[in-house]
């Protein structure tokens, strides 16, 4: 990690005055219902449904059908409160300092109020000076939450027209009129609680010289150089009166040397913010001091520390210092560039990092990103930690942060730049029309303002996005259009040309994009038009209706940055929070718990287009088999549609570039999109989407009588060397004829067809329903473990399946966190699906077909030191047979072999 140490003082012409931080985090508070129903320790940062769960007034919010049964708690009011001590106040201004209101806050100092909030997404600052008891050293705060949703059914009431955006699944609110996370009202893949509380830290300030409330370093690549902003941002006390500001600006690093710059600020009890600028020769920045994308180069993501410290000193008397600040924060140099070049039909849409030496086309490989947990102060960084890990295992270089969510703590983006994941970062909007009245607008551009200032420093952060599928209710008729232009063009937009100019914006996603952005001028003018469309921009594709893998189905986008298709999570996690008698696909709380209208229908439907329907005699044994398949499902149908995005990487007037996968994570234990559990475990979509996200990837495809064998190398600049071994097997395990393809190149940056056959040859002496394709790539010297993949051409219900007994053999330990161990099977078994019953972590590979007699090696590895026999004891092994096990099936299978 390199150093970089950026020194700033400022000179005050003020009076000499200590400052002083007193935390009022901690445990010393208390929180109560203005009602009187409950009153309870609190912890804070904290929420009230978790004060409540650690005094026990409530059970886990997660269980069952509590995030019904706890609704009272989300239309109550709340007051936290505590004492605290201050030395006593004279000439001094007071600041209170709060980094997370959730969300409709009234704050008051000793009994008088002293400041008010409605958005939770910024960092608020009070001035309590007055609010104060001056003769006294003890002080009391509270903080009274308005319930957010009656605050924004009052707001919706009072407004002149209605905005469409109501909570899903908490049908008495109206999310849009309220700066809060939306997905707190419901989304279709996770609850309704819309908590409150004091989610972040909170302090009081005590200075009569300048504050200091922002620093922020921000790299930037201008007219062949690299170089660093870096914004100050201050706040003066209102007792001090104006002054004159002399900031003598520094920088010195390793690479770029010392510049020392001189800059004047008039100050006000408003923040106000300079920035500075400096730039540097680009030979100076070598390849491995830029930060790279994951997998992009051979080169690991340089995050550089930037030390910042700035000192407040009197003019007359140098050492007298009035405020003095130091901060950290991680920076990192590269260049990276959305390319929208004209072809035939539309514009491209990639991104692509620029060095001195070469361009690398980027095929942005991830998924989109939700809130972690219902409860924002549950998530903590050991947690997302394995998250983001897991996305970069599975290959992934870019994260879309959905705009219906939250902003994410700093050290989330600390962990991206360090791990080398882009990300997409939208701004908090979704699925909504927003008001445009002064205050609402007012509250926007000061959030925009302190978001860009509070993580401007990540370069994992590529591109600032307006919202999450606002832009086609913008166009539904001209007071929508007014809506939704004066929002997003007049305020976020403009406010980001002040703020930003380092990075891309994209006006929505999905977007054509746009016709004029001119800072200059200040134009801005999107292209308006079908969200849908191949020719520009991005697309979100749903479809759960046709048979998930028919590539006929799929567009051709420039951009996939949503699709995807649900499963359940593993049963593991659904017993935790249900009984027996949930245990059913259409059960009570199975349907409670899905929040996708018909969700539980479509993904019965579609699996039948696979597979026959469980049906085993014990009830629980069944919903097991169906949450298997519905995991399975879900991994085939995103992993088609993923490779056939993959596929047309280099063909003309196509150029798909991009695809992110709906979503990563999850919520809670329901019905959702994910292929990562919300207790971090990989679904069989994980495993699958690493696969089709490796740097070189292959993938089979029918089509007009043929089956086709499809190369993709990813790599922006180096070719790959690789072999093709094919193999035509029945499901009795005899191999029928192989093919090979040695010493194959597949060029950089290209996807292309290496093999095919007709579907008549390939089969001949067996049948589509008796055999299956199965191929392995191999790449050389490379140290890259070899892809195996198959091609079914037949539908399960139709292919007779020979009972396998899987074993486990040669448990192994590796280190205290892993473990090797074999499988080998008597029998062709299909989808084999591997879960750990008593250590949580992930496999090697899940959801593969074991051959006959064959033998495959695997590894187990978990965030926690582990027993080899406890590990062993609880491994569970299932493949696509064990759901075939009753009578029906076995005279079925009979009647299938002698016919």
């Amino acid at each position: 990690m390199t150093l970089f140490l950026l020194i700033l003082s400022i000179v005050s012409l003020c009076s000499a005055v200590p400052q002083q931080v007193v935390d009022l985090t901690g445990s010393s508070w208390t929180v109560a219902d203005t009602g009187g129903r409950a009153k309870v320790s609190a912890t804070v940062p904290g929420q009230v449904h978790l004060d409540l769960l650690k005094a026990k007034v409530i059970e886990d919010p997660y269980d069952g059908w509590n995030d019904w049964s706890y609704q009272w708690i989300a239309y109550s009011d709340w007051t936290y409160s505590r004492e605290f001590q201050l030395p006593k106040i004279t000439d001094q201004t007071v600041l209170l300092k709060v980094e997370g209101l959730d969300t409709v806050a009234t704050i008051s100092i000793d009994g008088s109020e002293a400041g008010r909030a409605v958005n939770m997404h910024r960092t608020h600052y009070f001035d309590i000076t007055r609010a104060l008891v001056e003769s006294s050293r003890d002080h009391t705060i509270e903080v009274t939450f308005n319930s957010s949703a009656n605050y924004s059914l009052g707001m919706a009431g009072m407004y002149p027209y209605k905005l469409n955006g109501g909570g899903q699944y908490f049908n008495y609110s109206s999310r849009n009129f309220v700066r809060k996370t939306q997905s707190d009202f419901g989304w279709d893949w996770g609850p309704a609680f819309v908590p409150s509380g004091i989610t972040g830290n909170i302090s009081v300030i005590v200075t009569s010289g300048v504050y200091v409330t922002r620093i922020t370093p921000k790299t930037f690549f201008s007219d062949g150089l690299y170089g660093v902003n870096v914004t100050i941002c201050t706040m003066v006390g209102a007792k001090l009166g104006s002054a004159i500001l002399s900031i003598n600006y520094t920088l010195e690093t390793p690479k770029i040397g010392l510049y020392e710059d001189r800059y004047t600020l008039y100050s006000s009890s408003r923040e106000v913010c300079i920035s500075t600028h400096t730039q540097v020769s680009i030979d100076k920045i070598e390849p491995t001091y830029l930060w790279w994308p994951n997998g992009v180069s051979n080169h690991a993501p340089s995050v550089s520390q930037a030390i910042v410290s700035v000192n407040i000193t009197s003019s007359t008397d140098s050492a007298d210092v009035l405020w003095k600040s130091e901060v950290t924060k991680n920076i990192g140099f590269r260049r990276i560039d959305l390319i929208q070049d004209a072809v035939k039909s539309g514009e491209t849409f990639y991104f692509q990092l620029t060095t001195e030496d070469a361009k690398y086309p980027i095929f942005a490989k991830g998924s989109n990103f939700i809130p972690m947990d219902a409860f924002v102060n549950r998530a903590n960084q050991e947690t997302t930690r394995r998250l983001l890990t897991s996305a970069v295992q599975g290959n992934q270089n870019m994260i879309r942060i959905w705009g219906g969510g939250l902003y994410q703590p700093d050290w989330f983006y600390d962990l991206c730049d360090e791990l080398g994941i882009m990300v997409w970062q939208e701004f908090m909007f979704a699925d909504a029309l927003y008001p445009r009245d002064k205050d609402f607008l007012m509250e926007v551009e000061l959030e925009v303002q302190d978001v860009v200032r509070r993580l401007g420093n990540h370069p994992s952060i590529v591109l600032w996005s307006g919202n999450n599928e606002n832009q086609d209710a913008g166009e539904k008729d001209s007071i929508s259009l007014v809506d939704y232009t004066v929002l997003y063009d007049s305020v976020v937009r403009a406010t980001l040309w002040l703020e930003d100019t380092t990075r891309i914006y994209w006006p929505s996603s999905p977007s054509n994009g746009v016709l004029v952005d001119d800072s200059a001028r200040g134009l801005f003018i999107q292209r308006w038009g079908d969200g849908g469309s191949s020719d520009y921009g991005d697309t979100h594709r749903y479809n759960y209706d046709d048979f998930c893998t028919d590539d006929t189905k799929f567009p051709t986008p420039r951009f996939a940055s949503e699709f995807g298709f649900q499963s359940y999570p593993s049963f593991a996690s659904l017993a935790k929070i249900s009984t027996k008698v949930d245990w059913s696909n259409d059960s009570p709380l199975m349907n409670h718990r899905q929040h996708h209208p018909n969700g539980n229908q479509e993904m019965d439907a579609q699996m039948k287009m696979f597979f026959r329907s469980p049906n085993n005699s014990d009830t629980a044994v069944q919903f097991q088999d169906f949450v298997y398949l519905s995991q399975v499902v879900q991994a085939v149908c995103i992993k088609a549609e993923a490779e056939h995005y993959r596929r047309y990487i280099s063909v003309d007037d196509v150029f798909t570039r991009g695809t992110l996968y709906w979503q990563l994570n999850d919520i809670w234990q329901a019905q959702s999109w994910a292929s990562l559990e919300w207790s971090g475990q990989w679904k069989l979509l994980h495993y699958y989407m690493s696969d089709v996200y490796r740097q070189l990837s292959a993938s089979s495809l029918a089509e007009d009588n043929e089956i086709g064998i499809y190369i993709v190398n990813d790599a922006a600049i180096q070719n790959i060397e690789y072999n093709l071994v094919i193999n035509v097997l029945t499901w009795k395990g005899e191999n029928v004829r192989a093919y090979d393809i040695i010493g194959a190149t597949a060029k950089a940056f290209t996807g292309k067809k290496v093999w095919s056959s007709s579907i008549a040859e390939i089969f001949a002496g067996t049948s589509t329903e008796e055999a299956f394709l199965h191929y392995t790539v191999m790449i050389p010297k490379s140290g890259v473990s070899n892809y195996t993949g198959n091609h079914f051409p037949a539908n399960f219900s139709k292919v007779a399946l020979e009972p396998a007994t899987i074993t486990p053999s040669h448990f192994t330990s590796a280190s205290a966190t892993k473990v090797m161990f074999n499988l080998s099977s008597n029998a062709v078994a299909p989808f084999v699906y591997l879960e750990s019953r008593n250590v949580p972590g992930r496999f090697s590979d899940n959801g593969f077909t074991i051959l006959k007699g064959g033998q495959i090696f695997m590894s187990f590895e978990s965030w926690e030191k582990f027993d080899v026999k406890h590990f062993s004891s609880g491994l569970s092994i299932r493949s696509l047979q064990d759901t075939y096990s009753d009578k029906l099936y076995e005279a079925k299978n009979r009647f299938l072999k002698r016919n």
